[in-house]
């Protein structure tokens, strides 16, 4: 999977000659072809030209918008949804009849991710609570293991704990990153022929993509890793008044889907596949468990 980040403030995509081109002003900093891009990404405020949009989703090349904060605030996809009206008449029916055995086998799932990511620093010689946490409650397990995080973090960052309206470093990246993830999430979700408004753990609220928030809480532990590792060998962002700067948002963006392409290892898979094939085929597998009223098993990465 290949994306193409726009971060460039005032940067204009356009297409010539069949290849996308991001300029600004007389100065070209990105020529691609479509055929070797993924998805794009918008991270900046830019110009977009209606045949780069239109380029964009022929080829099925998925455009993302996230705001400074890092929130998404648009998506725009080809319209090739799977079997759309099946999958969500039954997860409709999933969620009025409190079928609970989705979003607690999603939570299960996190909390193992959770336990695997602190087993992996616990290897490196840090002690941390992994075995705790894999048998405890989410919300317990879940400070257990943002207390080991600070302690693994170097000093310098000043994390102290998950807190979305902290602005240490920390945090921040947290919260730029997971957006990230939710638009992934978003996409393959919406492929599949769910409905990422209706979720089975977070409520649905006008607006407000339960589903998504559901499904990415299993790939969090991933992200976190990738950001931990990196603030340990010297990553850092300039932030000023709780707002990563231009740059670094650029940066982080790079980061965070580096990490995405990386190959991981799944409990009871034999074959590697990368985190962002790990998302797309869950999403696929939770979409044919709900629409089969058949049991879902949750992405458990082996670290």
């Amino acid at each position: 999977m290949k994306s193409l980040v726009v971060s460039e403030h005032g940067a204009f995509l356009t297409v010539k000659n069949g290849v996308f081109q991001v300029k600004k002003k007389d100065q070209k900093l990105v020529e691609v072809s479509p055929a070797e891009v993924d998805e794009i990404v918008v991270t900046a405020s830019v110009t977009l030209s209606t045949y780069a949009v239109r380029q964009a989703l022929r080829h099925g090349i998925s455009l993302f918008f996230l705001d400074v904060r890092g929130n998404p605030w648009g998506v725009l996809m080809p319209s090739i949804a799977t079997e759309t009206v099946k999958t969500r008449k039954a997860q409709y029916e999933a969620v009025i009849s409190q079928d609970e055995r989705y979003g607690k086998e999603i939570i299960f799932a996190k909390v193992y991710n959770q336990a695997m990511h602190l087993k992996y620093w616990a290897r490196l010689g840090y002690r941390t609570t992994h075995k705790e946490v894999l048998g405890k409650d989410e919300p317990t397990a879940a400070r257990l293991y943002w207390q080991d995080l600070a302690n693994i973090l170097p000093r310098d960052v000043g994390f102290e704990g998950r807190d979305p309206d902290s602005q240490d470093q920390f945090n921040l990246v947290l919260n730029y990153s997971y957006a990230i993830l939710y638009s992934k999430a978003f996409k393959y979700l919406f492929l599949s022929g769910l409905d990422p408004y209706l979720g089975f753990v977070h409520k649905d609220r006008p607006g407000s993509e339960a589903l998504v928030y559901d499904f990415s809480e299993m790939f969090k532990p991933w992200i976190d890793f990738v950001l931990v590792r990196a603030f340990r060998e010297g990553f850092r962002i300039k932030a000023k008044g709780g707002l990563i700067e231009e740059g670094s948002r650029a940066s982080l963006a790079k980061l965070v889907l580096k990490g995405l392409e990386e190959r991981v290892k799944e409990l009871g898979d034999h074959n590697p596949k990368t985190v962002e094939q790990a998302i797309r085929a869950h999403a696929v597998k939770l979409a044919s468990a709900v629409r089969e009223k058949a049991e879902y098993r949750g992405f458990r990465l082996v670290l």
